[in-house]
């Protein structure tokens, strides 16, 4: 019970400090600055080695985060809580550079109220991310016949759209379960720019940009499965998500510092003509997936999802808008339940996965996809004396091309998630 009780306070601790976090500082993916940010990949921790989100992957012993339909089926309360370490290579035709960073992926706690039947859930995710630093030189003409004056261009940016979710499962029969999840998306996007001229008479210019907003959205989630198909221990089971589209209604802010009657004092830079309202835009999102179960040590599956991005809004700059395209992601996946033999040898109390997905992005730069193909593995260590467990996922893979100057990204990184299943809310009986 102090474990369960921790744990839930660990989870609703960690956005808090999410959110307080000084992204500034970050630097990583170029094209993460378009827009709202790259769209964030949540898997469930059961799934995430094999590459698959795990729309139709059902585990009682690890939440799901993707699928709502599934918090009805469980029968233990549920915590988890996910963190990832991401290296990113980046290089073009000039230059390269390699960027690492550290994230909270997602928490997530279910609690079952009928257990098997009607569970709850409550979650935080990422929706997009956004973390860069851009820099970029030139020359302006002052005056006719004096020299040029060289500057130089520094951007940085942080934040993203993160969502604030709870949510509710059930299952109106053994093979078919229903979910809703209610969600409040927060975005928040900072940009710091700042200017340095190669001429003395030319101070350092900086100010800073920021965008702020909130906006409810709507998930909706279906799970069916079958057994004895082609023999009596396999079992085919189908998942599908739905996401509604999200308008942000979002508040820009440009602020400075300038010497006012001799002193420094924050100044808003906004022109008076110019309205600080804007929207940002979340697409529509529909996920399909399948997984197939030989027995107790295989199983298999496959997804496809779809969102549309071309939809999507982001009014504060046009250009921007006209970079976003439908993005698709096809995914297929296996994992090895050894631990389920029984056996005490130490490389079959493990389970394993492995995977690999392709996803076209959600952008079009110079008439070139920005895709991604990945490759995934994963190991996962069941606790002996409880149903708790931890997983360890990697991925590699290639995003992006250098073919019209653009960037290309080799990707490393890994996921670590914690995973508590305990029986709570049970009346114990004694004889």
């Amino acid at each position: 019970m102090m474990r369960t009780l921790s744990l839930v306070i660990l989870l609703f601790a960690y956005p808090l400090l999410l959110f307080g976090q000084d992204d500034k500082a970050r630097s990583g993916s170029p094209y993460s600055s378009i827009a709202s940010g790259e769209p964030v990949d949540t898997f469930s921790p059961a799934s995430a080695g094999s590459g698959i989100f795990g729309i139709a992957v059902f585990d009682n012993f690890s939440p799901n985060s993707i699928n709502p339909a599934l918090w009805g089926i469980s029968s233990y309360t549920l915590g988890n809580i996910s963190l990832g370490l991401q290296s990113v290579h980046s290089r073009d035709d000039l230059d390269s550079a390699t960027f690492n960073q550290m994230t909270i992926d997602r928490f997530q706690v279910v609690l079952p109220i009928v257990r098997s039947t009607l569970g709850v859930s409550l979650g935080f995710r990422p929706i997009t991310r956004s973390s860069y630093s851009l820099t970029g030189t030139g020359t302006h003409q002052s005056e006719p016949g004096r020299d040029p004056i060289n500057y130089i261009n520094t951007i940085t940016g942080g934040g993203g759209v993160n969502s604030m979710e709870a949510g509710i499962g059930y299952r109106f029969s053994n093979n078919f379960s229903v979910g809703y999840a209610a969600s409040l998306y927060l975005a928040s996007l900072t940009r710091e720019h700042e200017t340095a001229f190669d001429v003395l008479d030319f101070g350092i210019l900086r100010y800073d940009e920021s965008m702020t907003g909130r906006a409810l959205g709507h998930r909706f989630g279906f799970y069916g499965r079958a057994g004895e198909l082609f023999n009596s221990n396999d079992q085919l089971a189908f998942g599908a998500t739905v996401v509604l589209p999200v308008d942000i209604e979002t508040d820009r802010s440009v602020t400075g510092f300038r010497t006012v009657g001799g002193r420094d004092r924050e100044v808003d830079l906004m022109p008076e003509n110019s309205s600080g309202n804007g929207t940002i835009g979340m697409p529509t999102e529909v996920m399909l997936g399948l997984n197939y179960s030989t027995g107790q040590l295989w199983d298999f599956s496959t997804e496809f999802s779809m969102q549309q991005w071309e939809n999507a809004a982001y009014s504060f700059n046009s250009g921007h808008e006209a970079y976003l395209k439908n993005r698709s992601r096809t995914a297929a996946g296996f994992r090895y339940h050894p631990y389920r033999t029984g056996s005490d040898r130490f490389f079959s109390r493990l389970k394993y996965s492995a995977g690999v997905s392709y996803d076209s992005g959600h952008l079009a730069i110079e008439n070139q996809n920005i895709d991604t193909i990945m490759f995934h593995g994963g190991l996962g260590l069941i606790s002996d004396r409880t149903a708790s467990s931890i997983d360890l996922s990697f991925q590699f893979g290639f995003r992006g091309t250098q073919q019209q100057s653009l960037v290309e990204e080799t990707i490393w990184g890994f996921r670590l998630s914690f995973n508590l299943a305990e029986v709570m809310f049970v009346q114990r009986r004694f004889d």
